[in-house]
C-alpha cells in the first residue's frame, strides 16, 4: 500500500512539473511610451493611453483596449515595427 501511494505521489509530481510553463522573455528592446525594457518577460503590462510601442524584440506585442489585457486587441505590433494606438495594457508574446 505504501508503495502504491509513493508511485501515485511521484506521478502527480511529474504531472505538475510537466504542466509548468517556464517563464520566457522576448529577446531585444521594447520601448513603450518612452520607457525602455530590455528582454521583457512574456506577460501583460499596464499602460497609459495612447500607447506608442517600438518593438525591437523577436516577439509580437498585443495592445488591449482595457486594463489587465482585457477587451479587444486594438493593435498587433510585429517585431521590428513601431505603432501608436489606444489601449490601457499590452501583452508581450
Amino acid at each position: 500500500m505504501r508503495r502504491r501511494i509513493a508511485v501515485v505521489g511521484m506521478l502527480a509530481a511529474t504531472g505538475v512539473l510537466a504542466l509548468a510553463v517556464p517563464a520566457q522573455a522576448a529577446t531585444g528592446v521594447l520601448v513603450v511610451n518612452g520607457v525602455t525594457h530590455q528582454n521583457p518577460a512574456r506577460g501583460c503590462y499596464p499602460s497609459l493611453s495612447p500607447v506608442l510601442v517600438e518593438n525591437l524584440t523577436d516577439a509580437t506585442v498585443l495592445v488591449h483596449s482595457a486594463a489587465n489585457c482585457q477587451g479587444p486587441v486594438t493593435r498587433e505590433i510585429a517585431p521590428g515595427m513601431t505603432a501608436a494606438t489606444v489601449g490601457f495594457s499590452y501583452f508581450v508574446n
